[in-house]
């Protein structure tokens, strides 16, 4: 367990580094394409990207909340 963490605490440490430099790599390509499509392909695929997280999370929230409020409402009618 203890070895899991630590592999999951380096690999954590590594990717903003990795993330950077694929920003920068991606930045560069737009600049020098010159395409206004692809930026705004590039601007939506990050937004997409962004999203989605808080979409799963929402989604769990939401499944708990109601959960609890099916129980409130069982324990209501008993």
């Amino acid at each position: 367990m203890v070895h899991a963490l630590a592999d999951f605490a380096g690999i954590a440490l590594l990717l903003p580094k990795l993330a950077l430099a694929q920003c920068a790599m991606c930045k560069a390509n737009v600049i020098a394409s010159g395409d206004n499509n692809l930026a705004a392909g590039l601007r939506a695929g990050i937004l997409l990207l962004m999203s989605m997280p808080y979409l799963i999370v929402g989604t769990v929230a939401l499944a708990i909340y109601l959960a609890h409020r099916r129980s409130l409402r069982l324990r209501m009618e008993n």
